[in-house]
Formats: C-alpha cells, sequence, structure tokens
C-alpha cells in the first residue's frame, strides 16, 4: 500500500503503460533524425579523413593535407586520432551514424549527471523547459556539427560526478581524457585543487603522460614525441591563422578584438567574409590580447576567491566530512535547493568559456549545467539572490528562443559578431557569483533563537 493517501493507482497504472510507449516513439524519433544530421556533418568529416589517412600509412598528422585542407585541418592530439581507429575502418555513412548515436548518449549522460547533481529531479518540468530555451540551440547546432567538443563537455561532468562521489580513478580518467581531446578543461584543475582534491589531481596528471604515450604503440617514442611537439606548436603556441579562418571567437579575447580593433575578415582563405565591423575603436591586436590576459586573470581569481570565501569552511562546516566533501557541499542544506558545489562548478564552467582564448558558437553546450543549476535554485528559493536569478535565466531563454529565429542572414551575423552568447554567460556569471554569496549570508545570519538569546558571560558584569 502506498504511503500518500492521495496516490491513485488507477492514475499510476496508467502513466507507467505510457511510459514504454513514450520510449519507443522517442527512440523511433531519434533514429530517424540520425540519417538527417548526418548529411550535411560539417567537423566529423574532417576527422574521418584524418583517420583514413592513418589507417592508409600517413604519420604527417598536422599536414595540410592530412584531412581535408588548411582551414580544416586536423586539430587533436594523436591518441583522438588513435584511440578512434574502428571508426576510420568503417564506411564513411556508418561511422558518421555511430558518431551520431554516441552523441546522442554523451547528451543523455549529461543531463542525468546534472540532474543528479544540481538536485533538479526536486523540482517540476519548468526546470527543463527553461533549460531547452536557453541551451537547446548549442546542442542542435553541435549535432549538426558533430564536434568532438561534447564528449570533452561530457567527460568533464563524469569528472566532477565521480570526484565528488569518492571515485578518484573513474575522475581522475575522465578529466585527462577531457583535457587530451580539447584541453580547455585544464582550467577547471585549480577549482579542484582548491577543493582539495590532491589525489585527483595527481591521478590526473599520470593518467595524461600515459595516455598522450599510448600512440607510440604505433608511432613509435620518438616520433610520437614530435608529434605532439608539433600538436603544441601548431593547435596552441600559434592560433592566429585558425582565430582569422575558424569560427567567431566569442570568449573575451575575440569580444575585445572585433570591439577595440580592425578586424579585417578579407584574410578569411575560405572566402566566408562577409561580416560586418563593430569596433568602437583601432588598437593593436596585442593592445587587446594584453587586456585580456590581465582581465582574465582577475576574473579567474575572482571566481576561486568567492568560491573560497563561500564554501563550507569555518563558520560553513555544518555538515559531516566523507572523504574528499562534506555533507552540506553535496547535498541541498539550509533551506537552499542545490548543492554548494553545483554552483561552483557552474561558476567554472562560466569562466572557463569567457577567459580561454578561443569560444566557438558550439562551446557554450557547456552551459547546460549552469542553466540547470541556476534554474533549479530560482525556483526553489525565494530570496532575493533567486529572484535575482529568475529574471537572468528568462532573459536568457527570451534571447536563445527568439533571436535565432529572427530572419536574415546579415542580422544573424551581426548578432554573432556583436557577441550575444558572450554576454548570455557573463549574466549567467553574475547570477552564479550572486548566488554563491548569498548561500553564505545565509548560512551565517544567525537563527532568532540564536538572536534573542543572551550571552552567559554578559549576565553577569
Amino acid at each position: 500500500m502506498s504511503d500518500d493517501p492521495q496516490a491513485n493507482p488507477v492514475q499510476d497504472s496508467t502513466s507507467g503503460r505510457r511510459r514504454p510507449l513514450l520510449f519507443l516513439l522517442a527512440l523511433i524519433a531519434i533514429s530517424i533524425l540520425g540519417f538527417v544530421f548526418i548529411r550535411n556533418l560539417i567537423d566529423f568529416p574532417v576527422y574521418y579523413a584524418a583517420g583514413r589517412s592513418l589507417i592508409g600509412g600517413r604519420s604527417d598528422l598536422y599536414s595540410p593535407d592530412f584531412a581535408s585542407g588548411r582551414v580544416m585541418d586536423y586539430r587533436y592530439p594523436p591518441f583522438f586520432l588513435f584511440a578512434l581507429t574502428p571508426l576510420w575502418l568503417m564506411p564513411y555513412a556508418v561511422a558518421a551514424y555511430v558518431w551520431y548515436l554516441l552523441e546522442i548518449i554523451q547528451i543523455l549522460g549529461c543531463v542525468a549527471i546534472v540532474r543528479r547533481e544540481a538536485s533538479a529531479h526536486r523540482l517540476d518540468w519548468k526546470v527543463w523547459l527553461i533549460t531547452t530555451l536557453c541551451v537547446g540551440q548549442y546542442y542542435v547546432m553541435i549535432v549538426h556539427y558533430g564536434n568532438a567538443h561534447l564528449m570533452a563537455v561530457f567527460l568533464s561532468y563524469a569528472a566532477f560526478y565521480f570526484a565528488f562521489a569518492k571515485k578518484n580513478l573513474p575522475a581522475a580518467l575522465a578529466m585527462s581524457l577531457a583535457i587530451t581531446i580539447k584541453l580547455t578543461p585544464i582550467l577547471f584543475l585549480p577549482y579542484f585543487a582548491l577543493k582539495g582534491k590532491r589525489r585527483f589531481l595527481l591521478r590526473v596528471a599520470a593518467l595524461l603522460i600515459a595516455i598522450n604515450l599510448t600512440p607510440a604503440a604505433y608511432f613509435g617514442f620518438r616520433q610520437n614525441a614530435q608529434l605532439l611537439k608539433t600538436w603544441y606548436s601548431h593547435v596552441v603556441a600559434d592560433q592566429e591563422f585558425h582565430e582569422t579562418n575558424g569560427p567567431i571567437n566569442l570568449s573575451l579575447k575575440g569580444q575585445l578584438r572585433r570591439y577595440l580593433t580592425s578586424v579585417d575578415y578579407s584574410q578569411r582563405v575560405d572566402g566566408d567574409v562577409e561580416y560586418p565591423a563593430v569596433n568602437l575603436a583601432s588598437l593593436s591586436t596585442q593592445q587587446t590580447d594584453a587586456a585580456w590576459i590581465i582581465i582574465s586573470a582577475l576574473v579567474f581569481a575572482s571566481a576561486l576567491g568567492v568560491i573560497w570565501k563561500t564554501s563550507t569552511r569555518g563558520p560553513n562546516k555544518a555538515g559531516v566530512r566523507t572523504g574528499m566533501t562534506t555533507v552540506t557541499e553535496r547535498e541541498p542544506s539550509d533551506g537552499w535547493p542545490v548543492p554548494r558545489a553545483a554552483l561552483e562548478f557552474g561558476l567554472m564552467i562560466c569562466v572557463g568559456l569567457l577567459v580561454e582564448p578561443l569560444t566557438s558558437k558550439i562551446y557554450f553546450i557547456a552551459l547546460l549545467w549552469p542553466v540547470v543549476v541556476l534554474s533549479s535554485f530560482s525556483l526553489g528559493s525565494g530570496t532575493p539572490a533567486a529572484r535575482f536569478a529568475y529574471r537572468a535565466i528568462l532573459v536568457i531563454s527570451a534571447i536563445n528562443s527568439v533571436l535565432p529565429l529572427l530572419p536574415g542572414r546579415q542580422l544573424q551575423r551581426l548578432l554573432l559578431v556583436l557577441g550575444v552568447d558572450f554576454y548570455v554567460n557573463c549574466l549567467l556569471l553574475a547570477a552564479l557569483g550572486y548566488a554563491l554569496i548569498a548561500t553564505r549570508r545565509r548560512v551565517e545570519r544567525p537563527s532568532p533563537e540564536r538572536r534573542t538569546q543572551v550571552p552567559s558571560a554578559a549576565k553577569t558584569p
């Protein structure tokens, strides 16, 4: 018998019968959509072309003709191409469809992890409606592109989940793979250091070395080392060509360049040059890049400072130690609907997108975590911070559901170079920072009983 006096057995039975049907319909829809998406993939064909060159006997991974030309060249470490060798042995259509299915699994994995960590299951469908409006366009875009950044985001989410579940080895493996694929998840490591995850960080360092040495089994140690050196020079040290010819950069660096320098889009070698100038000044790129480094360092340090000041140490240590974290970090407490650690990681995601050297529009799929966390926070509390978060989420929902539907190629390109997604990320960052500060104030505020109690020392002169 149900403990809930209001439970309706008939309604529960009907709901139980509908779930398999809904699951089957969703599975059919996903299967059919796969044939639509794989017809015009953008980035996966580059990986496939590079993989075919690899199994064809070539080892000059970073030559312009190794993949699909100088603009659409191979830009990942050797491990990525080596690890996915089974895909390159398949016919292209089969490999593309398998890649699409892997992307769907990764998206579902991201949703499951965020739902668990943000305690979104405690609230209703509003959280998921808001989330879809805020980040849905990014996920459609990345499935259309077939870009590997989705894998890096999923692995980063998984690393957080395992790290705070005291499972150091899978956490370190996930983070090491994420860093190997995209490098930028390395920006999360100072956060884990601040949270005292020493074993996790040591294992990440060891696994990073081991993972990137694995292709030596195919290339040989010396050639693998040379490939890693070439990759660093080609992708990390010298990004100018790809910044000029790649997607519009929506990080702080790209934003400063478009607003404060004269960007010459005619230098793009693929003919995609019809972007409007929005600069308000004509500084040199050296000046704007110096400003980017200084501002980014201040923002990054400030974010870590907020996390440190609002952590559960000192006055906030209300939980029992459970190995790597405290109950108050991992579970909702003190009247707040989401764990502080989920808010903290959401803040670091926004900071990473802001300060990293290159942020493409599809990279904003990572905002799934901050949006779900902030939605849960805003709908589960009636505080000023929650009200601010709710307004911020509504603004982002309106922007990301309306602006992409506005007609006109030139208008969409204007919105892109203005950096609307950059400001969306900044708004999320501000709301998350405010939420973290508010949780600290809530815990430090004395209860009514304590405010009215007279200290024993004050009773006797």
